[in-house]
């Protein structure tokens, strides 16, 4: 029996691919495909027509964005053992070769290369689990919400800068519904700044807390308003800028809202054991589950760091180990962003992540290096009790302390 290895290169509107067998011969030179259904089709009938009785089949694909997903599935609901490759293992394959050209023809052989020196694959069992899938995807868009908010905030300040200097001092969240309620009825094209101090009062009192002298703080932002050198041909497209920027808040907040209903019935759908961890909520845990995929598929605590690049990076020369300390990067991304703050959140609420954080700042670490650290040992929990199915506790030697 022997093995076929299908290497497909896949860009936004097509897909080259090229089939070798083990001892590197090629059974069929590379052809271009175009990302449709049809030709899917042609590229597993093209593979069918190659293979002999016994044969087994391995396709390789580049990881490219969500270019390959539609094809990856494809293949796999079709039968076929796929693995996925990360750009980084693609990227130093293809230095190796002396010279410098780079074709999407190269590119697919490259990664049937790719396959033959690695024919295990990891992709088959998780990738046809669309639970997770899912929640990657739903994540994703939530994330992209969260970013717009972010650029709106620093939109918003950048345009009150310059049309009342120091309003956006006064307010920690300047999207905040107080906020936004006085320059609804502040920053007008006719009647700019005619709020009174009272209404300005009226508002800040039914958002603040007794605590807070309501009265003087109204009486500064009139003062700021009343006192404005904006030039007066700027003040219109201002405040035009302002008013888009508050309509597209509130649309983006709708939509934050919607999503975030759909991946709590995404996550409820699976009821991740990782939910017990203190420190995880529904968001947090679908976007860690999302892109780490089902747990199973990883073979010990070490592949599941190296996924996230948690690992370390250790030079070795000789007989002469140096531990460099820094952790690899080359994993996901998104896994270990999702994981560094939720670590964040974790030193300050969950016990075991918290006596870890003060034990590694006693010992003279650095905040970022203790937090990262609390985020390899967080990948480690979410991975254990998944794996075994088993809810989170704290030991008894943390509780005690």
């Amino acid at each position: 029996m022997g093995i076929l290895c299908v290497g497909i290169d896949v860009s936004k509107n097509k897909f080259d691919g090229i089939i070798k067998n083990e001892e590197n011969e090629i059974i069929m030179k590379s052809r271009v495909y175009r990302q449709s259904r049809k030709d899917m089709v042609r590229i597993i009938s093209d593979i069918k027509s190659n293979k002999k009785a016994n044969d087994d089949v391995i396709i390789g694909l580049e990881s490219s964005g969500k270019y390959h997903r539609n094809l990856m599935n494809f293949l796999i609901h079709n039968g076929f053992k796929v693995r996925e490759f990360n750009p980084l293992e693609i990227k130093a394959l293809r230095q190796g070769r002396i010279r410098k050209t780079k074709t999407d023809k190269i590119d697919a052989e490259v990664i049937a290369n790719a396959v033959r020196w690695d024919l295990k694959t990891n992709t088959e069992r998780y990738l046809t689990d669309e639970n997770y899938l899912k929640m990657k995807e739903l994540s994703s868009v939530h994330r992209g919400i969260v970013e717009k908010i972010a650029d709106l905030k620093v939109d918003l300040r950048l345009a009150l800068s310059s049309l009342c200097p120091g309003y956006d001092e006064l307010f920690k969240n300047i999207l905040s519904s107080t906020s936004i309620e006085i320059l609804k009825k502040a920053v007008k094209q006719t009647k700019l700044f005619m709020i009174s101090e009272k209404e300005i009062e009226r508002i800040l009192k039914s958002n603040y807390s007794r605590t807070t002298d309501t009265k003087k703080l109204a009486g500064t932002v009139k003062e700021i308003f009343e006192t404005s050198t904006c030039p007066e041909y700027n003040k219109e497209p201002l405040v035009f800028e302002i008013k888009f920027i508050l309509a597209q808040y509130e649309v983006l907040m709708t939509q934050r809202k919607r999503i975030e209903k759909r991946i709590s019935r995404s996550i409820k759908e699976i009821d991740p054991v990782a939910l017990s961890i203190t420190g995880i909520g529904e968001i947090t845990c679908s976007t860690i589950l999302g892109n780490l995929g089902n747990v199973k598929r990883f073979k010990n605590d070490r592949a599941v760091t190296a996924y996230a690049g948690l690992d370390p990076i250790v030079v070795q020369s000789g007989k002469s180990i140096n531990h460099a300390g820094h952790i690899s990067k080359r994993g996901n991304r998104e896994l270990r962003t999702a994981l560094i703050n939720s670590a964040m959140v974790g030193v300050m609420y969950n016990p075991v992540l918290k006596h870890m954080y003060h034990r590694l700042r006693s010992r003279g670490k650095s905040h970022w290096v203790s937090l990262v650290a609390c985020a390899r040992k967080l990948l480690l929990i979410i991975y254990s009790v998944e794996k075994n199915q088993k809810r989170f506790y704290v030991p008894d030697y943390i509780m005690k302390n």
